[in-house]
């Protein structure tokens, strides 16, 4: 089967309305060049101050969950919403990633696991798990007409076990939709990117945020969104504009691929 996967670039700020009409533009375009699997990054809906996240928290829910869903149905696409906060039980919030079908429904919700505290000399104090509790489990696996799909989100590229946790569930194509730091994009972003690919023989979508998101200019990310397949090529990129990646997913090379050199079934641990 082949078909056609996308993965949109955006630059978002703290304003919500503003950041989901770009998404919304941008998925509309995608969807008429003929995508029928669409990404969006890790903090799409709001990417803005944690005090700013604290009170906007239940519009930024909510609003984000009636995007996915409206944005869905009407282009009858499979939509990832690759990172929002939701509340969590204990007071913090979830990083989470929804992929709603073409009737709008929610199919996948995922808690980013790994929480990003680093100091990678941009300036910029990442302290994740202060506001964030990590949802501490593997992602579900989704079948679909499209293939098995599934999502992580950004910090868990560097865990290449959740990734092989994901390739025993089958996984064909997963998401790693992304808000990474530019030191660490330039040095890690594509190498991680491809590893994960040819390590699980699956396709990679990469939907990153890109540019300067706040007016102090402290917060920038790397972008470079692209798609990657299965034998580690990459099909699409897109440097650091807005806009979206498209390319052939073919799952019919997949299988061909892992029958070929059949790695995952060679695993002695």
């Amino acid at each position: 089967m082949k078909f056609k996967a996308a993965a949109v670039q955006v630059t978002s700020t703290a304003r919500i309305s503003n950041n989901l009409t770009k998404c919304r533009q941008l998925v509309e375009e995608a969807a008429r060049a003929g995508a029928k699997v669409i990404g969006l990054p890790e903090n799409f809906s709001f990417m803005g101050s944690e005090s700013e996240k604290k009170n906007l928290l239940g519009q930024i829910e909510k609003e984000t969950n009636a995007f996915l869903q409206e944005t869905s149905k009407d282009l009858g696409i499979f939509l990832l919403g690759g990172g929002f906060p939701t509340k969590a039980p204990t007071g913090k919030v979830y990083n989470t990633a929804v992929i709603t079908n073409p009737n709008g429904e929610e199919v996948f919700r995922y808690h980013k696991a790994h929480l990003f505290n680093a100091v990678v000399g941009d300036g910029f104090n990442y302290s994740e798990s202060n506001s964030t509790e990590s949802g501490g489990k593997v992602p579900d696996v989704v079948p679909t007409e499209y293939g098995k799909i599934s999502s992580a989100i950004c910090y868990d590229i560097r865990f290449p076990e959740l990734f092989r946790s994901l390739s025993e569930k089958g996984v064909e194509l997963c998401f790693l939709p992304a808000a990474f730091t530019v030191p660490t994009g330039e040095a890690h972003w594509h190498v991680l990117l491809r590893a994960r690919a040819i390590e699980n023989f699956m396709y990679v979508i990469a939907p990153g945020q890109t540019g300067t998101h706040d007016p102090h200019g402290n917060r920038k990310t790397f972008g470079h969104s692209l798609i990657i397949s299965p034998w580690g090529e990459i099909l699409d990129e897109i440097d650091k504009e807005e806009g979206f990646v498209i390319a052939e997913i073919d799952l019919q090379k997949l299988s061909e691929i892992r029958n070929q050199l059949p790695s995952l079934n060679h695993r002695l641990f």
